[in-house]
């Protein structure tokens, strides 16, 4: 029992848990999660008992009174839920176990958010670990899959049976007398996991019988190693991104194709997750097509799904997610436009041309005749049709040509905007102005234009 309570307290003090710090802990009312309780609870500290009934069962609700004694005759607080975890796996298309997994956690979040608890316990222990390993190799994971899960994750979640094999932490719960209860489910064939422990493993005893431990210790050493890419991926990250912004990531390709193929990957997961949020996640094939579509220069608009595109534009690679909203805004001059949708704002100053200095002027910054301008301008999106006359040309040219003749990528259309008078177009931005509204001999006011990502508070 000794061990068990030394590696508890030793994952809590690792991970700066102090005396006040208040804990929830998972608790589901089997020998795990008792164990798990009866330790934090002998060590002290603020605990909180939470419990989630996934309605899978007919017996469940009887697992939720059980769990709500053993809280109340230790005096500790307690939230108990039932959520129902099959209907959840229909409407989001998921497994059993990957929409109980989900609610699992979505209500653990919830009660630490509710009491302010700093930390959430689970009990998973050595043989869940194992289990893991093999369930993500099954399913052709990499090394941060096959790293197992972590002891202490996000600085939060925490695990500290994850080093004690399921037979000591029986031997632990005989010796203290503690009451528990036995899930059904776990013997369910359906699901993967219980397969996985009630057939696979035993088989694989027969060729080592510590397998459980091999597979632990090679976590381990996956793990650490995964932790070491993860800070070099981190460089590259920093190195390789050109331009970020809520919805648009753009990667510096020949940067990117100069690392090592593993940590291209690592990037590339990166970037692509963090802007799918919780649409993900990418797997291995379509991280290895975009890195192939990056390493050809492949100039095709490509869906990458969860929402995103993606595109080469010369020695860049562009990322978006979903598109931006078609706009139409009027605003009096001078003066400065928000455009939130966008991540822009403009500004239009009026300044005499004995003060102007068309060094600095640019595709996101241009001078037109304030008078020919007038008082007040529209922005807005391209609409089909547009046409314009580019600074320095005779004739007018359709908008759609003149971005193709830029060589604007297609995944960007939608963050070009036009500033024109009624119908004229003055400012193609951030690309050209319009010859007409350019600055003469006889220009007597002068409006400096700026295009400028802007970020909300």
């Amino acid at each position: 029992m000794e061990a068990i309570v030394a590696s508890v307290r030793q994952v809590l003090q690792e991970a700066g848990l102090e005396a006040d710090d208040s804990v929830v802990v998972a608790v589901s009312g089997g020998v795990d999660s008792m164990v798990l309780l009866d330790v934090l609870d002998d060590l002290g500290g603020r605990l909180h008992v939470a419990h989630l009934d996934h309605a899978l069962r007919s017996n469940s609700a009887a697992d939720s009174r059980f769990v709500a004694g053993e809280a109340k005759r230790r005096g500790l607080a307690c939230s108990i839920e039932r959520r129902d975890v099959e209907a959840c796996a229909r409407a989001a298309g998921l497994s059993l176990e990957a929409a109980g997994r989900r609610q699992r956690y979505a209500f653990l979040d919830q009660v630490a958010a509710r009491i302010g608890a700093e930390f959430i316990a689970l009990g998973h222990h050595a043989d869940d670990q194992a289990e893991t390993v093999i369930l993500r190799l099954l399913r052709g994971s990499g090394a941060t899959g096959l790293g197992g899960m972590e002891i202490a994750r996000e600085g939060r979640y925490l695990r500290p049976l994850l080093g004690v094999r399921r037979a000591e932490i029986e031997k632990y719960a005989r010796q203290r007398g503690l009451r528990y209860r036995e899930d059904t489910s776990n013997r369910d064939w359906r699901f993967l996991r219980n397969r996985v422990r009630g057939e696979l493993m035993p088989l694989l005893k027969g060729y080592n019988a510590n397998i459980a431990e091999v597979l632990n210790r090679t976590a381990a050493l996956l793990k650490a190693e995964d932790h070491l890419l993860a800070a070099l991926a981190q460089e590259a990250l920093d190195t390789v991104v050109c331009e970020r912004c809520n919805d648009k990531v753009t990667l510096d390709s020949n940067r990117l194709l100069a690392y090592h193929i593993a940590i291209q990957r690592r990037v590339l997961r990166a970037v692509l997750q963090g802007l799918a949020a919780a649409e993900g996640p990418f797997y291995f094939a379509r991280i290895e097509q975009v890195r192939n579509w990056i390493g050809a220069g492949d100039k095709h608009l490509r869906e990458l799904g969860a929402g995103l595109r993606g595109q080469s534009c010369g020695t860049r690679y562009i990322l978006r997610r979903g598109q931006r909203p078609p706009l139409a805004r009027c605003f009096e001059i001078p003066g400065v436009l928000v455009l939130r949708e966008h991540g822009v704002k403009i500004r239009v100053q009026i300044v005499s041309p004995e003060h102007f200095d068309q060094a600095a002027l640019g595709g996101v910054q241009v001078a037109l005749d304030a008078d020919r301008l007038g008082a007040q301008v529209q922005v807005r999106s391209l609409q089909p049709g547009d046409r314009f006359q580019p600074l320095g040309m005779k004739g007018h040219k359709k908008l759609s040509d003149f971005l193709i003749d830029a060589k604007w990528p297609k995944i960007s259309r939608d963050e070009v905007l036009v500033l024109a008078r009624g119908e004229e177009i003055a400012w193609v931005a951030p690309l050209r102005s319009s010859h007409a509204f350019r600055i003469k001999s006889t220009t007597r006011r002068i409006a400096l234009c700026t295009l400028r990502h802007w970020v909300g508070d």
